[in-house]
């Protein structure tokens, strides 16, 4: 009972610190030298879970969960996401770095279905995330963040497009895509920013 107690309280921390729309996406923790660390969060429908196998008197009925990955590169310029569909491109050096991030968009966008299932598998995953019924879906909006070097001073995207917004916080660069305007057709996003 102790162990269930303990994942639960774990499940309910990582749950409470992001979001319901922003629980997928990818992080990327860029070096000076272009070198760096990404970390991609998607949302599944996983197996039976621990907590599961030690409950008793509980018929389980769905299950929803977000996957992380986390690995290391060695040139941003040469990494690429989903297929191709989230590439980078890199001005470093010590006079006004930069970073251009191309993301595919499109109804048969791959990097945005490794992310996400489709809108009603979503909404089956928001009764089990927020049992209240406050949440109507999860994983509605796609979170791509970029930590750099030195301070950020402008974020911006083209074109615009519904929902999408680019920001930035301290070290931080971050970029908004609800999932309906990731998938609509139309030209890449191309987002820009500057440290």
């Amino acid at each position: 009972m102790q162990r269930l107690l303990a994942v639960l309280v774990l499940a309910s921390l990582f749950f409470c610190s992001c979001s319901g729309g922003e629980l997928v996406g990818v992080h990327v923790a860029l070096q000076k030298d272009g070198s760096g660390t990404v970390t991609m969060r998607g949302l599944t429908s996983p197996p039976a879970s621990a907590a599961e196998a030690e409950a008793q008197g509980v018929q389980w009925s769905g299950r929803a969960g977000v996957t992380c990955a986390q690995g290391t590169f060695a040139d941003v310029k040469a990494l690429k996401l989903g297929d191709g569909g989230i590439r980078f491109d890199a001005e470093l050096g010590d006079a006004r770095p930069s970073l251009r991030v191309f993301l595919k968009r499109g109804p048969d966008t791959a990097w945005v279905k490794a992310l996400v299932p489709d809108v009603a598998e979503r909404r089956k995953m928001a009764k089990i995330y927020d049992p209240s019924g406050r949440t109507n879906e999860i994983g509605d909006t796609l979170r791509v963040e970029v930590s750099v070097p030195g301070e950020v001073f402008a974020s911006g995207v083209r074109p615009a497009g519904r929902g999408v917004e680019a920001a930035h916080e301290g070290k931080r660069a971050y970029l908004l895509i609800p999932v309906r305007s990731a998938l609509e057709a139309g030209d890449e996003f191309e987002w820009s920013f500057s440290w």
